[in-house]
């Protein structure tokens, strides 16, 4: 029995600690890819050694629950097209919780989280003191992600853990617990995200709130008082800290909640927010020419907010089957008065929290304790388990599903290990060579936005601007940005369609009101196709626009449309768009974000 726990204990130490920390340089998306691929050949490995190993009968969710999981799982794949990457998502996150929910609530898993969240902060304290490196330009302290979201929104899950062995653990290791509690919250507070250092604040409150109970300390309304506008002072540094951010995200709320009314029921259906915002976003500047959004808003591919999101993409039905999934669960173990019981509630409350201001869920570390933690709650408050005969048909059933899992994890890993390599070979100058391979791949990656654009941003450099062009409309229909447009403009320009040319840059202009490149270049096109009268006026309006960041390349667009207004161009000037040398890139950004081994910049805003 001893050995059969210190097997589980490896195994999901390994599986956990794999799914956070396992970023190797070999995925065009390190950071997401990675992880998702070491997570999913983890839980089909998983599953076959539970079955093989176990020989009494397996615990299972209730039937209804067991139901319910199915029709949401179904839902959502009818909804995302029933893509591979898809399917072995939903298969991967159902066959963990069945497998977490067969293990069980153990305490000893409690040390292994804490022992992971004193790992994870280690490692954001030495980025924050230059020891280690940052996998951001910005922010010092981002932990084995490619921002501060994932690093503090994982710690802020882990907190609850490590809080509990400050009380719950023997003598002899509880300042060992208290050490880690205060070095994850350290930790938070320096990654500076406010999602997180809120969820820190309201688990340590609900945390202290129990101690003191236990302890039968009693606190009188003073006292909740003077915590209540603590809260309130709290809320609003938080607000204040990035003012601008925060301005901008209520920009993003109200456009998303304009594209929600359009479908409320059903949603858009998968890629529905990053098919669609942008457009609305452009359309609300559209009507709104001198809102005072206009300066804060940026390329958006999360409304920073994870319901919103669901709402968007699957629409209320969606969203009521994914509050059952976790509601459910959460009525069952109510049952359960446990420490233990009230931390894994702790916990999946801080996921809540961030939820509501970031997008912890894009990570797979926090899918996959998500449901764990889910599996544990629903486990801990069944007063009577149910079980099935762990026989001959499960025992060939299972391992048969497993080896389904692994090849479509393989046949994700391979198609996006190949992506990686053309990429990389077309940026030491073998585009031309690798233009076969990019079509080879096509097929099989034909619904992933991020690969059409780069497709058509090398069809794009090597002069192919009818494919480039007819790649980028199909990327636009699961992806509204900017930089496609920009890019979408140039296909257009090169082969003389000035009419779509200008379509696409007063699309990216109001998508992005800050930006000059979309206006400069509709000047310069303006000027170059007789249009003069209308080059002028926009010319006067650069000119006059607000600079939020002064930079080289503003100053230039800026004397550039001084001399269109003095009349003093040159005919021998061929800096202008028109005449642009097609041997160098155009502006978009994914090739420059590869060569600095970062993700590609649409991923996520930060």
């Amino acid at each position: 029995m001893k050995n059969k726990t210190h097997i589980l204990f490896v195994y999901l130490f390994a599986l956990l600690a794999g799914t956070l920390f396992f970023i190797p340089a070999v995925f065009v998306n390190r950071f997401t890819t990675a992880p998702a691929v070491w997570m999913q050949a983890g839980v089909s490995v998983g599953i076959v050694g539970y079955v093989l190993l176990n020989k009494q009968r397996i615990p299972v969710p209730p039937k209804g629950f067991l139901i319910l999981l199915a029709i949401g799982g179904l839902y959502f794949l009818s909804r995302s097209h029933w893509s591979v990457e898809s399917l072995v998502t939903v298969l991967t996150l159902i066959a963990a919780f069945l497998l977490f929910y067969a293990v069980g609530r153990q305490k000893r898993l409690f040390m292994l989280f804490s022992l992971l969240g004193t790992i994870l902060a280690l490692w954001g304290l030495g980025q924050y003191a230059g020891l280690l490196p940052s996998y951001h330009g910005v922010f010092p302290a981002t932990g084995p992600f490619d921002n501060p979201a994932g690093l503090s929104a994982s710690l802020a899950l882990l907190l609850p853990f490590s809080l509990y062995g400050c009380i719950r653990s023997p003598k002899k290791y509880r300042l060992l617990a208290i050490a880690a509690a205060c070095l994850t919250v350290c930790v938070i507070v320096l990654s500076q995200a406010r999602a997180a250092i809120f969820a820190a604040a309201v688990i340590l409150v609900f945390f202290f709130l129990r101690l003191l109970r236990e302890r039968g300390i009693k606190l009188s309304v003073v006292h909740y008082t003077v915590a209540g506008l603590a809260g309130i002072v709290l809320i609003a540094g938080l607000f204040f800290l990035k003012k601008d951010s925060a301005g901008g995200r209520l920009l993003i709320w109200k456009c998303t909640g304009q594209l929600m009314a359009r479908k409320p029921v059903f949603g858009f259906g998968h890629h529905g927010f990053t098919a669609n915002y942008m457009n609305q976003q452009a359309a609300y500047f559209t009507k709104h020419p001198d809102s005072k959004y206009a300066m804060l808003a940026d390329n958006i591919r999360h409304p920073f907010n994870e319901y919103l999101k669901w709402l968007t993409d699957y629409g209320i039905a969606g969203f009521c089957l994914a509050i059952l999934v976790i509601a459910v669960p959460l009525h069952h173990s109510r049952k359960n008065p446990s420490p233990e019981a009230a931390t894994l509630r702790l916990s999946l409350l801080s996921i809540g929290i961030c939820a509501l201001f970031s997008y912890p869920l894009n990570y797979p570390f926090i899918r996959l304790m998500t449901v764990m933690l889910l599996a544990f709650l629903l486990a801990a408050g069944q007063k009577q388990q149910t079980a099935v005969p762990n026989n001959g048909w499960i025992k060939t059933v299972i391992p048969l599903f497993s080896l389904g899992l692994l090849s479509g994890t393989v046949y994700q890993a391979f198609c996006e290990r190949e992506w990686y390599t053309i990429a990389h070979r077309s940026l030491r100058g073998q585009t031309e060579e690798m233009l076969l391979r990019y079509k080879s791949l096509y097929p099989h990656l034909r619904k992933n936005e991020l690969f059409l654009y780069n497709y058509a941003a090398e069809l794009n450099v090597s002069g192919h601007y009818t494919e480039s062009l007819q790649v980028a409309h199909e990327c636009e229909k699961r992806w509204a940005d900017y930089d496609l447009q920009m890019l979408m403009a140039d296909d257009c320009l090169q082969s003389q369609q000035y009419g779509e040319t200008e379509t696409h840059l007063k699309q990216a202009a109001a998508m992005c009101p800050v930006k000059f490149m979309p206006l400069y270049r509709l000047a310069e096109l303006y000027r170059e196709t007789g249009r003069k009268g209308e080059a002028q006026v926009l010319a006067l309006k650069i000119l006059n626009k607000a600079v939020k960041i002064p930079s080289p390349v503003i100053n230039s667009i800026q004397n550039k449309m001084q001399n269109l207004l003095n009349d003093t161009d040159s005919a021998n000037d061929s800096s202008h768009i028109i005449k642009s040398d097609k041997k160098s890139p155009p502006a978009f950004s994914w090739q420059d974000h590869l060569l600095k081994d970062k993700p590609p910049k649409a991923l996520l805003p930060t």
